[in-house]
């Protein structure tokens, strides 16, 4: 390996080689990621022919259109939403015993990666951590502007939007304009704030490794410091004799 190559992108390729433990249950499968896409599309669609009423002549289509969106958002969401009920019931009931296993597996994965990363020049180290540091700065700032605290609430904005939608299902094409303006910003708001906090977390993630190999770099060092007069010592105890003997 060569120690001058540290980037970004291999420190993430390096993250993805660990194994995830016990707490892999809790990472959104691929399928269910693509499902929640679509049934975000789908609440969109669901909602749009509310505001498109607004400057066309309702149409057939509009309705249709309305009522496949609201379909597709609660067949595309429901496998998500079942999963993770059954993801809180399974840690509700063994959590005292994943949350100690989790804990060992990540303090060893933490720990080599750390070891890992301490392999590279420090202050190529120390202008990665700056870096993450001003990433995670601008990202909980880009979060605020544009979600305020969305990112607390979950899934209750998709809930919300939902409930607009089949509160409405005789006729979608007649919900109310401040309801479909809410319910469109709701959703897009939730899919801005959930991008963003896995964003701000990874940046976390990158963040911790790097402070935790500098601090483990300058203990290192600092160890090595103290040895070597210890080292002198002992050397000038065992050659003192050796010399004194000599000139006998």
């Amino acid at each position: 390996m060569t120690k001058h190559l540290l980037s970004f992108r291999t420190l993430e390729a390096r993250i993805r080689e660990m194994p995830d433990g016990p707490a892999a249950v809790l990472n959104t499968p691929r399928w269910l990621v693509v499902l929640n896409a679509l049934g975000t599309l789908g609440m969109v669609l669901g909602l749009a022919p509310s505001l498109l009423i607004r400057f066309f002549e309702p149409q057939m289509w509009m309705v249709y259109l309305a009522r496949s969106g609201v379909w597709v958002a609660v067949a595309f969401y429901l496998p998500y939403f079942v999963r993770s009920m059954w993801v809180f019931a399974r840690g509700m009931w063994r959590w005292k015993d994943e949350q100690v296993e989790q804990l060992d597996h990540d303090l060893a994965q933490f720990r080599s990666l750390a070891r890992w990363l301490s392999e590279f020049p420090q202050d190529r180290l120390q202008q990665h951590l700056d870096f993450a540091r001003v990433v995670q700065e601008r990202l909980a700032a880009k979060i605020g502007l544009l979600s305020g605290s969305a990112d607390r609430l979950g899934l209750l904005p998709i809930f919300a939007a939902l409930f607009i939608a089949i509160r409405n299902w005789e006729q979608l094409l007649a919900i109310p304009l401040w309801q479909a303006m809410l319910g469109l910003f709701l959703v897009i708001t939730w899919l801005i704030a959930r991008v963003a906090s896995l964003m701000r977390l990874r940046v976390q993630l990158y963040e911790m490794v790097l402070a935790d190999a500098m601090e483990s770099t300058a203990r290192t060092k600092d160890a090595a410091g103290r040895a070597k007069p210890a080292d002198r010592l002992t050397s000038v105890a065992v050659e003192g004799p050796q010399d004194v003997s000599s000139n006998h």
